[in-house]
């Protein structure tokens, strides 16, 4: 008997909440969603119910589906990476900063500038923190774009800001290997 729309839906959902879960625990096995309920579904689920100490049924009651719901959750909000935050303008298209700008834009690249640049040897103490494109941001810059073979204009457009990106993550999977 084929399963109705709603049916193979659940399924679905069931094998996504399993299929989640069993990529941090390796008491659950990995499931395909196919919106099959087979025995690779069934094994999944109760391993599932095992570990919770629910009935061991192999079926979806709902004690099983309100705890595995929570779990899925859970797990989606643990291993979820961080939303990232956007801070440089779309539009316009030529949009760029530079010498005697002020903002909040300009202080989070004189962190990155100071972030990155230890990574090529070069101390970075001197550059302020302020929010203010001077004279040694300017010089920063430049020599964030000469080492990134950009064309080191001083200036933090598009391009030269999706490179401090680049490098930023680059620093940051340095962190996370610690």
């Amino acid at each position: 008997m084929a399963a109705t729309p709603y049916e193979t839906q659940a399924i679905y959902n069931l094998q996504r909440y399993l299929r989640q879960l069993s990529r941090f625990d390796p008491d659950i096995p990995s499931v395909d969603e196919d919106g099959i309920f087979g025995e690779e579904t069934r094994a999944s689920l109760l391993a599932f119910q095992r570990k919770y100490g629910l009935p061991v049924t192999g079926s979806a009651d709902p004690e099983t589906w309100a705890r595995l719901f929570q779990e899925y959750l859970a797990s989606v909000e643990a291993y979820t990476r961080p939303a990232p935050v956007y801070l440089f303008p779309r539009f316009p298209t030529d949009y760029s900063v530079g010498r005697g700008d002020e903002n909040l834009l300009v202080g989070v690249i004189q962190y990155l500038l100071r972030e990155i640049t230890i990574l090529y040897g070069r101390d970075t103490a001197e550059l302020p923190l302020d929010g203010v494109f001077g004279e040694l941001t300017e010089r920063a810059v430049r020599d964030f774009q000469a080492v990134n073979r950009l064309p080191a204009d001083g200036r933090v457009d598009r391009i030269t800001w999706n490179a401090l990106a680049r490098n930023i993550e680059m620093r940051a999977n340095e962190y996370r290997k610690e």
